[in-house]
């Protein structure tokens, strides 16, 4: 049961308003001894007393809430990020007001929660997106996680740099997997296309062989990895490693080799991006690329409290190897 300022002052035996006037910063105004305040202050914690948003609005203060817009929730990404919201959120007794859009089609009415309960600010998860629905919201700090143009509207921009990432992937693929030939499977829409060409730029310094594969039916993106990996299993000749664009479409190449009997790790090498954490459980367990998710909500997050700007930022984040890749185990033994 949420815990009031009567609940407070019934325990103390004191009024509702001296206690009011303790937790609003004005009991000094009207002489109250610096014990008594204490004393209030102190069981207020103890009860976890949580101030009312509405009533914190109306005295103008913050309502220690933020507001996080996802524009694919139904991505496993995504929900690790929710998730390293969650704990900072935790950490500086902040809540959370999660509103998000199905298919990446901002509307209106998946805002109305935004519209309804004040924020503090809002975070954006996701590239690319149309954020023209800000403009009802100038008055807030907005920080993005995620690729777009720069928007002088946004206090902070974060997102990962894909050409390093890139680098890390294809100096695996090459130097420790002694693949020759690789292929990227990937979906065309921008965030992919992006990652495309900075695997295909870091690709051209090196000797790699290079090809593509690219599918945008499949009722989900693991089966749009299905039919990549049906194709990739045909080709001929058969790429050495396919670098996927996520790893839900890594699942789906994995899973549509082992159906042609082509065993990832064995047979070819497959890595995805984002790491995910069911790549770490899959069968096999999948190479890929962890971004720096707590890094990503920190600046956020500090951004929002602080109501400071900052300059766009591309982060660094760290290759996974595992047993998707593992072809240079395979050829030691042999």
């Amino acid at each position: 049961m949420k815990v009031t300022q009567k609940d407070i002052a019934h325990k103390l035996g004191v009024s509702t308003s001296l206690v009011s006037r303790v937790l609003s910063g004005q009991a000094h105004r009207i002489g109250v001894s610096q014990r008594r305040i204490d004393s209030i202050l102190k069981l207020a914690e103890e009860m976890n007393y949580v101030p009312s948003p509405a009533a914190l609005m109306l005295k103008g203060k913050n309502t220690q809430t933020i507001g996080i817009v996802v524009y694919d929730f139904h991505k496993p990404y995504f929900t690790a990020l929710l998730t390293e919201f969650q704990k900072l959120a935790h950490e500086n007794k902040y809540s959370l007001l999660v509103v998000g859009f199905p298919d990446r089609t901002p509307d209106n009415s998946n805002l109305i929660p935004l519209y309804k309960h004040s924020v503090d600010g809002i975070i954006v998860l996701g590239s690319f997106c149309d954020l023209d629905w800000i403009d009802d919201f100038k008055n807030k700090p907005i920080a993005r996680i995620g690729h777009g143009e720069r928007d002088a509207r946004l206090w902070l921009s974060v997102s990962v740099d894909e050409r390093d990432a890139m680098r890390k992937i294809l100096r695996h693929v090459r130097d420790e997997v002694k693949a020759g030939s690789v292929c990227f499977a990937y979906k065309p829409m921008k965030i992919y296309e992006q990652r495309k060409d900075a695997f295909e730029s870091v690709a051209a310094e090196t000797d790699l062989s290079v090809s593509f594969a690219a599918e945008s039916e499949g009722a989900n993106e693991f089966e749009t990895g299905r039919i990549l990996g049906a194709r990739i299993s045909q080709a001929s000749p058969r790429p050495d490693a396919v670098v996927c664009a996520n790893d839900t479409f890594a699942m789906g190449v994995i899973s549509a080799l082992s159906d042609a009997g082509i065993k990832a790790g064995r047979d070819i090498s497959v890595v995805g991006f984002d790491d995910i954490p069911a790549s770490a459980h899959y069968t096999p367990t999948i190479s890929s690329f962890r971004q720096p998710l707590e890094e990503y909500a920190k600046l956020c997050f500090q951004s929002i409290m602080i109501e400071k700007s900052a300059p766009d930022l591309n982060l660094k984040g760290k290759f996974i190897p595992r047993q998707s890749s593992n072809l240079d185990l395979k050829r030691a033994e042999s």
